[in-house]
């Protein structure tokens, strides 16, 4: 369902390797209340969230998806490991290139979004991390989101060049690439979030969200991690079917 892709996505946006240098591993958990929407009911799920994140590369793995950014070869890899398959797509993306013909502008007239982000000057501590807080608020044709961010700084996080790739990242999904750069008003990691999505179109149907960060380290990758998975199969990138899921 592309509203529940569009919500994993900006929670991944409010979320790279290289063999001299360590790289900075999150680890969070995130959960999703069940719903029912035109009488098909989705249960509550809770998935573990790793990201790895380097100078010019970062990975985000959630369920059976992982999105690979790589700022040295100019390349975006998305991994089906449920079909062990990878896409690859050169940057920076051209989105309406990868719609079917016709839908770009209907798309972006949905997916247009008003956000703001509000730092509160409130502070707390979140597991080792101290924290300051951000409400957010998205609003498109489509849906309504608010949240509220604790973000903590941490002296290993490049947040220039995350946020370069982020954007990257977020540049799959219509509207999202204006998000992010709202988002770059959060200084620091996001560790804690909790918020409500309202979508507006098939019945003002409410669905909360959370994610808390487990742990932060500063770690050499596995080698490979950063790329797709031996023996996976390379396959023409499909909008559609990324909709779908």
């Amino acid at each position: 369902m592309f509203a529940r892709r569009i919500l994993i996505t900006l929670i991944t946006v409010i979320f790279f390797a290289g063999a001299a240098a360590a790289d900075l591993k999150v680890v969070k958990m995130t959960h999703r209340d069940g719903f029912t929407m035109m009488g098909r009911t989705q249960p509550a799920e809770d998935q573990q969230q790793t990201t790895w994140i380097g100078d010019d590369r970062m990975l985000m793995e959630q369920g059976s998806s992982t999105t690979i950014i790589r700022l040295d070869t100019n390349k975006l890899i998305v991994v089906d490991h449920n079909e062990k398959s990878f896409s690859t797509l050169d940057l920076p993306i051209d989105l309406d290139s990868l719609m079917p013909e016709g839908m770009a502008d209907q798309m972006k007239a949905m997916m247009t979004f008003e956000v703001t982000v509000t730092p509160t000057g409130e502070s707390k501590t979140v597991g080792e991390w101290k924290a300051q807080k951000y409400e957010f608020k998205m609003v498109s044709k489509m849906m309504t989101m608010e949240s509220t961010l604790w973000a903590s700084p941490h002296p290993d996080f490049n947040q220039d060049a995350y946020f370069k790739m982020a954007l990257h990242m977020a540049s799959l999904q219509p509207g999202m690439a204006d998000v992010t750069k709202e988002m770059g008003k959060i200084e620091g990691l996001v560790v804690e979030q909790e918020g409500v999505m309202t979508m507006t179109m098939v019945g003002n149907i409410s669905v909360k969200t959370s994610e808390k960060t487990s742990t932060i380290e500063k770690l050499d990758p596995p080698t490979g991690t950063y790329d797709p998975p031996a023996g996976y199969t390379e396959k023409p990138f499909d909008f559609m079917s990324q909709v779908q899921k």
